[in-house]
């Protein structure tokens, strides 16, 4: 038979947070229960293990790349904001010649009002994602 105490005591055990009562009545469950004992055995030792990692402390040299990492970000984010501002302008303006100077229908204008069409599209679903993505951000009160 599987025993699945551990599931909900173990961690509560090794981290000393159950009370003096609960204490004893799982250290009398762990004499009987080979399944918890054995369990109890691994995640001490995961515990000294993590216990003894020590985290070391950035070197000037991570620094630096870091913020070269962070200015070519920065660089791409206003060149792709750039370059869709301006073929936004272009479909823009090709859209307004097209209305205040419609005349007769040709494939230029035909072409045209889809390619405008299929922009406006994407730019909509672009912003609605990242409206959405912004919202259900688990961390985005998270300062990096």
């Amino acid at each position: 038979m599987s025993c699945n105490r551990i599931e909900t005591d173990g961690m509560r055990y090794i981290d000393g947070e159950m009370t003096a009562a609960e204490k004893n009545e799982f250290e009398k469950h762990l004499a009987s229960c080979v399944e918890c004992r054995r369990a109890i055995d691994e995640l001490g030792r995961v515990e000294r293990l993590t216990g003894m990692m020590r985290i070391r402390d950035p070197q000037d040299d991570f620094w630096e790349v870091y913020w070269k990492k962070l200015f070519r970000r920065t660089e791409r984010r206003t060149g792709w904001l750039l370059l869709i501002s301006g073929a936004a302008l272009i479909v823009l303006y090709a859209l307004w010649k097209g209305v205040t100077d419609f005349g007769e229908i040709t494939f230029v204008k035909v072409v045209t009002v889809i390619l405008t069409a299929g922009f406006i599209i994407l730019l909509i679903s672009a912003i609605r994602e990242r409206v959405h993505q912004y919202k259900t951000d688990r961390y985005k009160d998270i300062e990096r």
